[in-house]
């Protein structure tokens, strides 16, 4: 069985539901495929419901579930590992992998600078 890292089911899912479709959880495994157990995706489903993320509604025995934010303000899975794990601002955290990484190559250097001018010439 893959292992998926943190949040990452949760994106998985997000994206299947993304199409605007309303679908089960039997309907998202099938697409998921048989290494994510059932279980485990019925409860990210109820939990992204509980984010308002989805929507829910109980159609005889079973739910469905559809998205309910727009596509495009959908975090990303950095975005939500910053907020969950690090809990930080985005300047503490480059500073962070900046100052603790050993092989950042001076080219690697001036893509980052170009990066910042960019931010700054965006007002950010």
């Amino acid at each position: 069985m893959i292992k998926r890292a943190f949040g990452e089911l949760e994106v998985a899912i997000l994206q299947i539901l993304k199409t605007g479709h309303r679908m089960t959880v039997k309907q998202v495994h099938e697409i998921l495929g048989k290494d994510n157990k059932y279980n485990t995706i019925m409860t990210v489903m109820s939990r992204l419901a509980e984010k308002k993320r989805l929507g829910r509604e109980r159609v005889g025995l079973q739910y469905e579930y559809w998205m309910l934010s727009p596509v495009d303000k959908e975090p990303s899975f950095f975005e939500q590992l910053k907020r969950k794990l690090l809990g930080v601002k985005t300047t503490e955290v480059v500073t962070y992998l900046i100052e603790n990484a050993e092989d950042i190559s001076e080219q690697e250097i001036n893509e980052m600078e170009k990066l910042l001018e960019k931010a700054r010439k965006k007002g950010k």
